[in-house]
């Protein structure tokens, strides 16, 4: 159990605490004890081997007995407890964006509510308004949080998904009965969230019939098994809707072609292929009553006179149009990118040193690392002041002539504030290499005072990256509305390079709006916002979004060598009169 798991717990007991109305002054120990956990710079799963924990701020002796029984336990006797006292539902609530532990506390006791259901009637009843700290913008708020979760109920995230039909992928080839197991659907095409997963089985010659389906079946959650058939057997994993088609291997190629999609994608091919006589199914492509060869599905393109065209790009935004002109992209792989940029540290939340980001990077082959820890204004997740942001840049010196020729560059996630200026003064941010500008707060904007902000920050001649434009949480927070045409121009009068933010949790922006800034000019940067090593790993999910909205490798900025990326720094600072 790493330290992350334990602040995660010792969170949710002050979460708990707070909403069963316990002191105050206890509830926020457990949340600063968590804080103090998930940023201290050793597991203290290794530190409490000799049976004594070291010295963690903020952790008084109950605390800390608590720490003991999650490392010896992993579970804590105390937050069982607190759950087992609160209604499943009220902590549903929990949530909702904008529903804390007061305000359901607030709904729970004095209202009797207990679940989404009973609190959207009460809002539609107005009954909210009787409370304090409610009002009918809190209620419209509410409301339409209500109405999100509703609509992307059911929804997994990309890395979710990804995740449960990986592993049913290992199991499945290991179990010697197919010769291929291939995910396919929006999975394959790299939706940022998607409803299930489907998943091509081709059997190997000579399996009994009888071992398929159940071997599928076998999957399933305890009470997962949805339908099961020769061709098609769906069953819930982890939650997940997992749909297996069983195909033979002659009609594999077309088979994953089709089921790949998109529909609208499909629907083009099928157009042109009987424009030249032909026809395509799942089972293949057809001149009259013949199936045409072909073994991959790179054939089954050929046999319609287009190249292969990349999964990512099936949206039928313009790419069997390109295909035709011999104009596809040459789209980014993951070997193109050469360094990691936006990272946090244990300077302000990020878990590790450094030196082990620095370390880790280098295992990983990348030549350089970018480190913006958060601006002194993100106080709740460590900002750091002038003085420690000095002190950072020293110890970067000191690294950089240790780990030479890898290279760690000083940066700074800097809050973008509520009239668009960047959180410290311009000689600070000149001392710097680089600046990402990012909204971390007042993020209820009506689209025009979102665009300004937006619009100011980006005309700051410091602010070399804009960071994940909307501030949403796939499934969990809509973003800001913004006006997409004022700040592409603003971004490309201005030079700044626009952030892909890759942590599945944002993927912000989305593929399409990336796609314009690509067609204008702007210049991309892929980044994990990482506060861990593994972290760094969430970079495949925005190069994904980044193929989806055609992009090659000079599209992006972390394309660049050391020594490159070194140059750009410098000469945007030259330019912007540093």
């Amino acid at each position: 159990m790493d330290n992350r798991d334990i602040a995660d717990i010792l969170r949710d007991i002050g979460t708990y605490m707070e909403l069963m109305g316990e002191n105050p002054f206890k509830t926020r120990a457990f949340l600063a004890a968590a804080r103090s956990v998930e940023t201290y710079p050793e597991p203290l799963e290794r530190c409490a081997r000799g049976g004594n924990l070291p010295a963690i701020k903020g952790a008084g002796a109950s605390i800390r007995k608590i720490i003991m029984e999650i490392l010896a336990d992993g579970m804590s006797s105390d937050l069982e407890a607190l759950k087992a006292s609160i209604p499943e539902g009220v902590t549903e609530l929990l949530t909702l964006q904008g529903m804390g532990p007061k305000k359901v506390r607030a709904v729970w006791k004095t209202l009797g509510i207990t679940g989404l259901g009973e609190l959207e009637y009460a809002c539609r009843e107005n009954r909210l308004l009787s409370l304090d700290g409610f009002g009918e913008k809190s209620q419209e708020k509410i409301l339409k949080a209500i109405e999100f979760r509703k609509t992307n109920r059911g929804s997994f995230l990309l890395h979710e998904a990804a995740a449960v039909a990986e592993e049913i992928k290992k199991i499945l080839e290991a179990s010697g009965f197919f010769k291929s197991v291939t995910v396919a659907g929006s999975l394959r095409r790299g939706k940022k969230y998607v409803k299930d997963a489907d998943i091509l089985v081709v059997p190997k010659t000579g399996t009994p019939p009888e071992k398929i389906a159940p071997s599928l079946i076998g999957l399933a959650d305890s009470d997962g098994i949805i339908a099961s058939g020769p061709t098609k057997v769906s069953i819930r994993r982890h939650g997940l809707q997992v749909d297996f088609r069983i195909v033979p291997e002659e009609s594999s190629a077309a088979a994953l072609q089709y089921f790949t999609g998109s529909k609208e994608h499909n629907t083009m091919l099928r157009g042109r292929a009987k424009d030249a006589g032909l026809k395509l199914n799942e089972y293949g492509v057809y001149r009259g009553d013949e199936r045409l060869a072909a073994e991959k599905e790179e054939d089954v393109y050929r046999l319609l006179g287009l190249p292969w065209i990349a999964p990512e790009l099936r949206e039928a935004a313009g790419e069997i149009g390109a295909a035709e002109k011999g104009a596809l992209p040459r789209l980014i792989e993951k070997t193109d990118i050469r360094g990691m940029i936006h990272v946090h540290s244990n300077y302000s939340d990020g878990r590790y040193t450094i030196r082990e980001l620095a370390e880790a990077c280098k295992h990983r082959g990348f030549s350089y690392l970018c480190l913006t820890d958060h601006s002194r204004s993100a106080y709740y997740a460590g900002g750091l002041s002038i003085e420690r942001l000095r002190e950072q840049n020293a110890e970067i010196k000191r690294i950089n002539e240790e780990t030479a020729p890898f290279r760690v560059f000083s940066g700074i996630e800097s809050d973008i504030l509520s009239d668009g200026s960047l959180d410290y003064p311009d000689e600070v941010l000149a001392s710097l290499d680089f600046t990402i500008g990012s909204i971390h707060s007042k993020l209820t904007m009506k689209k025009e005072e979102a665009t300004e902000r937006l619009v100011r920050a980006i005309a700051n001649p410091w602010l070399t990256i804009l960071g994940h434009i909307s501030g949403r949480l796939l499934l969990s927070r809509d973003g800001y509305p913004y006006d997409e045409e004022r700040i592409l121009d603003a971004l490309a009068s201005s030079g700044a390079v626009l952030e892909h933010n890759c942590n599945p949790h944002r993927l912000d922006p989305d593929w399409e709006f990336l796609k314009r800034a690509k067609e204008r000019g702007i210049l991309i940067c892929l980044s994990p916002d990482t506060h861990d090593i593994d972290g760094f790993d969430d970079i495949a999910f925005g190069l994904t979004m980044a193929r989806k909205a055609w992009c090659e490798k000079a599209d992006v900025l972390n394309t660049l060598t050391g020594d490159e990326i070194d140059g750009y720094f410098k000469r945007r600072k030259k330019q912007k009169g540093a």
